[in-house]
């Protein structure tokens, strides 16, 4: 099963909040990037590839 890791994108840290769920890693680095004025947050995969990045309060995913 998938782990996604969350946290702040230039700072990553290896104890960054993991969740199963990609939704869920989504929905909660939203929030963390809204609660931090649109600090830039990642979701990473267990290969530590960028999945979605959140700033700017904008959305972007790599192709």
């Amino acid at each position: 099963m998938a782990k996604y890791r969350y946290g702040f994108y230039l700072f990553p840290k290896p104890d960054d909040a993991t969740t199963n769920d990609l939704d869920d890693a989504e929905q909660k680095a939203k929030a963390l990037m809204s609660a931090n004025n649109g600090a830039p947050i990642a979701v990473w995969d267990d290969n530590d590839q960028t999945v979605t990045l959140f700033a700017g309060y904008e959305t972007f995913k790599p192709i």
